[in-house]
């Protein structure tokens, strides 16, 4: 909105035959959103999202932690040792398609097996385990520690949908409190008005200068005022309670709006709301909810990759280096013609299951990708729309704007008439009314361009 349209709209407002009562204190949008912002439990709630972020990243870097593995086997039986096994393994992973691992095994006994037959003082090993096909470029390892990173990227974006959901409710709800606020204001200086009008009448009417059927018209449009004023009322009461649910203190405690506390004038709410809520060159890419659907195919591409991994034939070798630390006293020897060595090849024939699973993801990957085409393109196109709606609600609000002064104007020239005793209370009455209609017609042009605008600034908090 262009602002110096604006300047003359708030110029031209001003000429009514109601003034806004001085507030005590005013509650302005800015230091509304920032509180709730602070305080609002459900913002509270998305804010965690960023420890679970970290806490997702933290748990998928415990893949690589360490173990400590020890496992003891013994039989005693009418006096003897049929055997005692006892081994104890270090084992350090990687981000690499390497294991290790360091160990201590000793083992004795009258029955023990011959293969676990060690020195009397025990081996020390060292293990190398490798993968040289499944697994080589990318495993279950690093697909969880990826994942992880990917969980807790889908938390932050979590939370930028909750608070940009929340903001967007809290304008609105602050929007009509501002517009029925005002529209009580108007209301009960209406009725202010007329009261001083009957007052007038009455005294006419003694002086034998009215009929007495003017009192009965005059007291007519009191009745009229006072429901207006009552109904208003009313729903200013319920635009209040909506508002005290977005406004909390830091004990967690809704805060009441009481009659001390006004909300800022309309016509500057709306220069604000116009300044908040301008985008220079819109880009809905980064919108959360596209970046939600992102996240959601990188997260199945990552499980994809883990699938087509498993297409691979699985060929692993192990590879023990054995450290004899003596048979009778601690005497560590080492050779190369000591140590263990293994293989291992698996490859299910048809790989049905791999297969299928991988054209499901792929295809649930294609259903994601048009959801965010279509999505951008309802972004794109409700960008455009509400663009077009701000320049008719533009116009609209300068026909309510010229609509109020000529009913100002109007109004003036009956009174001036009233007061010469060419008019009568009848049309004085009718004036009055219809510049009342022409003012709350402008607080409502005012609250419909308000809703355009608090719109935009929902699309504006999706642009990073």
């Amino acid at each position: 909105m262009n602002k110096y349209k604006l300047s003359i709209l708030s110029l031209l407002a001003s000429l009514v035959f109601v003034t806004k009562s001085c507030a005590i204190d005013t509650l302005n949008l800015e230091t509304y959103l920032e509180t709730v912002i602070e305080y609002h439990p459900l913002i509270l709630k998305a804010n965690i999202n960023r420890d679970i972020a970290e806490f997702n990243v933290l748990k998928g870097k415990g893949a690589l932690d360490p173990k400590i593995y020890s496992d003891f086997d013994q039989k005693q039986f009418d006096d003897i040792d049929y055997f005692t096994v006892w081994q104890t393994e270090v084992k350090i992973p990687t981000i690499l398609p390497i294991d290790f691992s360091v160990g201590y095994e000793r083992n004795e006994g009258v029955f023990l097996n011959q293969e676990n037959s060690v020195p009397r003082n025990g081996l020390v090993y060292g293990t190398i385990n490798l993968s040289l096909l499944r697994g080589l470029l990318f495993d279950e390892q690093r697909h969880n520690i990826q994942s992880a990173e990917v969980k807790g990227l889908k938390s932050l974006i979590e939370q930028e949908i909750v608070t940009r959901e929340i903001l967007f409710q809290a304008i609105n709800t602050y929007l009509n409190w501002a517009s029925k606020n005002n529209t009580v204001d108007i209301n009960q200086s209406y009725l202010q008005l007329v009261n001083d009008r009957h007052q007038n009448v009455i005294q006419l009417f003694e002086n034998g200068d009215s009929p007495a059927i003017d009192t009965l018209e005059s007291r007519l449009n009191i009745n009229s005022a006072e429901k207006l004023l009552l109904d208003s009322q009313n729903k200013l009461l319920k635009a209040k309670q909506k508002l005290s649910l977005f406004i909390w203190n830091a004990n967690g405690q809704p805060l009441q709006i009481n009659n001390r506390i006004q909300p800022m004038a309309i016509e500057r709410l709306i220069i604000y709301l116009d300044k908040l809520s301008n985008i220079n060159n819109p880009n809905f890419g980064n919108d959360p909810l596209i970046a939600k659907i992102d996240n959601e195919i990188l997260f199945i591409s990552l499980d994809n990759r883990l699938e087509k991994e498993n297409l691979k034939p699985q060929l692993d070798l192990k590879y023990n280096t054995i450290l004899n630390v003596g048979k009778d006293d601690f005497d560590p020897t080492f050779t190369f013609n000591d140590y263990k060595y293994g293989v291992t090849f698996q490859y299910p024939i048809l790989n049905r299951k791999t297969k299928g699973q991988i054209k499901l993801n792929e295809a649930i990957t294609r259903q994601n990708e048009l959801d965010k085409v279509e999505y951008l393109g309802q972004l794109n196109n409700k960008f455009v729309g509400l663009v077009s709606q701000e320049s008719i609600q533009d116009n609209l609000l300068e026909v309510s704007v010229e609509k109020l002064t000529n009913s100002q104007l109007l109004y003036e020239a009956e009174v001036l008439k009233f007061n010469l005793g060419e008019s009568s209370i009848f049309l004085l009455n009718s004036r009055e009314r219809k510049l009342l209609e022409a003012q709350i017609d402008l607080v409502k042009s005012y609250h419909s361009l308000g809703m355009v605008l608090s719109e935009l600034y929902y699309l504006k908090l999706g642009q990073g």
